[in-house]
């Protein structure tokens, strides 16, 4: 298979193998089939927000790419104010949890260990 697409509307909500796994996550890459990383879009409510985490243990670096909406992205207890077209790199040892704002926020969190 040289490619394959799909629609994220189309990929069931829920929680997938992420340690930070939320019923707002739709695991993108798995239905993609990539085994190199994971590749999720969140859908937060207004207000809502994802589960506060690190990556201390399995070393992961996590980047946030927002398509919609509005909040922040708390980083060691220092927010960042995102919106659209914003992407955020998260290292591993740092604690992290993204904040959707009165709108709701979209992104896409794409998740490796460095050189992984």
């Amino acid at each position: 298979m040289a490619f394959r697409a799909v629609d994220a509307a189309a990929v069931e909500l829920g929680p997938g193998p992420h340690p930070a796994a939320s019923p707002f996550d739709r695991c993108v890459g798995a239905a993609l089939g990539v085994r190199a990383f994971g590749v999720y879009q969140v859908e937060l409510p207004p207000g809502g927000a994802s589960v506060e985490h690190d990556h201390a243990g399995d070393g992961s670096e996590d980047v946030y790419a927002v398509l919609r909406g509005s909040g922040a992205v708390v980083v060691d207890g220092q927010r960042v104010a995102v919106r659209p077209g914003m992407f955020v790199l998260v290292t591993p040892e740092s604690t992290r949890q993204v904040q959707a704002g009165p709108d709701g926020l979209v992104y896409v969190a794409v998740c490796a260990p460095p050189g992984g």
